[in-house]
């Protein structure tokens, strides 16, 4: 195993123990990179939590998805200075994010939670009802399995972020 290698799976093991223990997949997968990636701040991954259950438990995008998304913009887009500098700079950060957009459809068909939790779990979930919330919450290895989706997110982010680095 590669010394990249070794990296990404430090990070993905990093991330999943974060969503085993607190079930919070956008924060999982931004604490998993941050433990390696030291221009990610903490202040970042706390405001990750915001992003969880499909963006603010909204059921609409998954949140280490997004989580992993913002990891790529924080290395790859150009600061708001150099941008009015030079705004084709913008397309650098645009053409990965896009890039991590297409890499994570690869895999899943899509980047909304309820379309992923009928993936894992036969079912997608309304987490703006209370009572398919609940019923998300006690299903049997959710936490596990939207581990396996943070792992990925993580991985991917990883993946992209160390391209081109020795």
């Amino acid at each position: 195993m590669n010394k990249k290698e070794e990296i990404i799976q430090s990070i993905e093991s990093a991330a999943v123990d974060a969503q085993l223990r607190d079930d919070i997949c956008a924060r999982s997968t931004m604490h998993g990179l941050q433990t390696y990636f030291d221009f990610i701040p903490e202040e970042m991954v706390t405001a990750t939590l915001s992003l969880a259950g499909g963006c603010g438990s909204a059921s609409g995008s998954c949140g280490a998805y997004c989580s992993g998304l913002l990891a790529v913009g924080l290395k790859f887009n150009p600061t708001l200075e150099e941008e009015l500098k030079n705004p084709e700079s913008r397309m650098r950060g645009a053409m990965k994010f896009m890039e991590y957009r297409d890499r994570f459809l690869e895999i899943y068909g899509t980047t909304l939670c309820p379309e992923i939790q009928k993936q894992l779990f036969g079912k997608g979930f309304d987490l703006t009802d209370d009572k398919d919330h609940a019923e998300f919450l006690t299903t049997p290895g959710h936490e596990a399995k939207c581990g396996e989706v943070v792992a990925e997110a993580a991985r991917l982010a990883a993946e992209m972020i160390l391209e081109g680095e020795s």
